[in-house]
């Protein structure tokens, strides 16, 4: 009688708590969502702005905005948000934003153009880097700003990467400089992926490890676009600014970047260059810093410059085009030298999903070289590079 009266009493509290978990409401009602919508001009002019970054930093999520400088942000639960939106050659907008659920909330956010300075501005020569990090605003306002600009490159290039993941396909050659002469040894081609790029870490730029066989394997890791705007890169390098070029009907604004004196392994030195209109980074060339610390068997190798530039698949948005590498050994004045040469030409892409009007694939054509063969040396768009100093 006694089990009965036991097995009646769970039986009645299970039915309890049934009632209470699944259908009696809710003592505290769920929160609804709702969205937010962003569109992003241009102050002076009153045009939209495609490829802005639209952040709400508290909850993790950027977006792209289109070519109408719009963005759209769904499901956000109800309440207050900051909100950041930045895009290359603007000053950047703060606020705050309330959604409502059930709502879409339309937030106008324009952006006033940076102008960059070039008159005032003093182009200094390379000199030792004693104080790396950012320039001092109060000091030297005009060279801040076109490092800020450098840092929003950056910046997209790894929103880009890591939201839109993409493949891409580039003809590669190897190849030996001498003299007037380049010797075509094979030519192939590598296909890649968006997330192998970067993984630069300050006086780690040559490594080593040991491979089969029990051989001594070293890499170069030079940076990407991405790695420059990360902290660590800008606490290890002095900018100053390198002067003007002319290229077209382009004004480049040419920024020097020095690695820091501090730093007791080869690194990176560095040159940028920005059109003045737009800030869009056109192109970048990084040399080997401190070649005297590389390992004893490596001391054959003078410098090694690399030389990037850069596609626009649609205005505003740009993906690294071509790649030029050149392994300068000592004495690269004698006669008859030869100094290893690797070319990369992209070819092609295919994004995952791609970014707001983007097309999803491209191709390119790449120049028909032919292995074992010899060219004239001006074919190498880089060569100057590494040759001075």
């Amino acid at each position: 009688m006694r089990r009965l009266v036991r097995v009646a009493r769970f039986v009645a509290l299970f039915v309890a708590l049934f009632v209470a978990l699944f259908v009696a409401p809710p003592l505290l009602p769920a929160q609804g969502t709702g969205t937010l919508s962003v569109t992003v001009t241009a102050t002076q002019t009153g045009v939209s702005l495609p490829y802005a970054v639209v952040a709400l930093p508290d909850r993790g999520i950027e977006r792209f905005t289109d070519a109408g400088g719009r963005a759209l942000i769904v499901a956000l639960p109800a309440g207050s948000y900051d909100i950041a939106v930045r895009r290359i050659g603007f000053a950047p907008y703060r606020g705050r934003v309330v959604i409502e659920a059930g709502v879409v909330t339309s937030t106008p956010v324009t952006l006033a153009q940076i102008p960059v300075q070039l008159t005032g501005m003093l182009v200094r020569p390379r000199e030792a880097c004693t104080k790396p990090g950012m320039p001092d605003r109060a000091r030297d306002p005009a060279v801040y700003d076109v490092v800020e600009l450098l840092r929003e490159n950056a910046d997209q290039f790894r929103l880009l990467t890591s939201q839109y993941p993409f493949r891409y396909a580039t003809q590669r050659v190897l190849a030996a400089v001498a003299d007037s002469a380049v010797f075509v040894q094979t030519v192939d081609t590598l296909v890649a992926e968006s997330k192998s790029l970067g993984g630069y870490r300050p006086g780690r730029v040559v490594r080593e490890r040991r491979a089969s066989g029990g051989r001594t394997e070293t890499t170069m890791s030079i940076p990407v676009l991405s790695d420059i705007a990360a902290p660590s890169f800008i606490a290890n390098h002095c900018f100053h600014f390198g002067g003007v070029v002319n290229e077209g009907a382009e004004t480049w604004v040419r920024l020097e970047v020095r690695a820091a004196d501090k730093l007791r392994s080869p690194d990176v030195h560095g040159t940028f260059f920005l059109d003045s209109a737009t800030a869009q980074l056109r192109r970048m060339d990084l040399e080997m810093s401190r070649p005297d610390l590389l390992p004893r068997r490596l001391q054959g190798i003078r410098t090694v410059a690399v030389s990037t530039t850069f596609r626009e698949i649609t205005p505003g948005l740009s993906l690294i085009d071509r790649v030029c590498a050149i392994n300068w050994q000592k004495p690269f004045q004698r006669r008859g030298s030869r100094h290893p040469v690797e070319l990369q030409q992209l070819t092609a892409y295919r994004f995952d999903a791609a970014p707001p009007d983007a097309p999803m694939v491209s191709a390119y054509s790449s120049p028909q070289w032919q292995p074992r063969t010899q060219l004239g040396r001006d074919v190498l768009w880089c060569d100057g590079m590494g040759t001075s100093g």
